[in-house]
């Protein structure tokens, strides 16, 4: 009898085992536009986000930290040599633009940032995490003002997942391929004009579709995702005439453990993957 191979680690399903810690992992009001624009900051919008995540706030501050120390041991594991030759200067700020995988408190921007405070501290490099969980590339064409207000020289965007959610009986696509390419040009086009940044874009990771088709929470939602719907965006990112890093290929092959069970967020191993190839390619001489 053939024995399939285990569809998750048990560090995956750890990640998954608590649902309180989960809401807090991925839900950040404070990064919301609205809550932005009236000024209020994330030690304010705390008590909002611990609400959110059915905690009280020493809970989500203890979560927080236990985020951050998990981030630190998974960022010590990453090549220091990428550090010398990536193109950061000292000051910049870096916007990582995103959705839920780049707002998850384990993300690869946070990794970045740990990264940069270990192997370069004494330049004062900070990644400004701009992800907000279910964005689509509509939604951030939307925060153009947040965007700018933080004055980046770096502008590192990973989106479109969100684009290729379907909801209902009839799977209904959050945008069309089409609609996804002009949000792409037209992002591009602002951040060019709104700001001074540099500006790269990542693919979004592959998805495993019968995983997220499975999971109780999206069910109850009624949304799910198409592994095909993605690649396809991943497609139209490719076809950005600027600096592109391919993460959905790069993740295609990657070993059981870099997605969660929901088939569609990576895990702390997955975060990490992601930011050893965005540092791969920037750190690679150009070409």
């Amino acid at each position: 009898m053939t024995v399939s191979p285990p569809r998750h680690t048990p560090e995956a399903l750890e990640e998954f085992a608590d649902p309180n810690r989960v809401s807090a992992r991925f839900v950040h009001p404070a990064r919301q536009p609205f809550v932005q624009r009236a000024g209020v900051d994330a030690e304010g919008a705390a008590p909002f986000a611990a609400a959110l995540a059915g905690i009280n706030a020493s809970v989500l501050a203890a979560y927080e930290s236990a985020f951050a120390a998990d981030v630190e041991r998974s960022a010590a594991l990453i090549d220091a040599r990428f550090a010398s030759s990536l193109p950061f200067a000292a000051g910049d700020r870096i916007l990582a633009l995103g959705d839920s995988i780049t707002d998850d408190s384990l993300s690869w921007a946070f990794h970045l940032q740990a990264y940069l405070d270990r192997h370069r501290p004494a330049d004062g490099i900070r990644v400004i995490n701009a992800g907000i969980t279910g964005n689509t590339t509509q939604e951030a064409l939307a925060r153009i003002d947040r965007i700018a207000a933080e004055r980046p020289t770096w502008v590192i965007q990973m989106l479109g997942t969100n684009d290729a959610r379907r909801h209902g009986r009839i799977g209904a696509r959050m945008q069309s391929i089409d609609e996804t390419r002009r949000n792409l040009r037209l992002l591009a086009e602002l951040i060019a004009t709104e700001t001074d940044a540099e500006y790269v874009c990542l693919t979004p990771p592959p998805v495993v579709e019968s995983d997220a088709d499975a999971w109780a929470p999206f069910r109850d939602e009624r949304i799910t995702w198409r592994e095909a719907d993605v690649a396809e965006i991943a497609d139209a990112v490719r076809a950005h005439p600027g600096h592109v890093v391919d993460v959905h290929t790069s993740l295609r092959d990657a070993p059981v453990g870099w997605l969660l069970p929901d088939g569609v967020h990576p895990t702390l191993v997955g975060q990490r993957l992601i930011v050893e190839t965005v540092l791969k390619a920037l750190a690679a001489p150009p070409r």
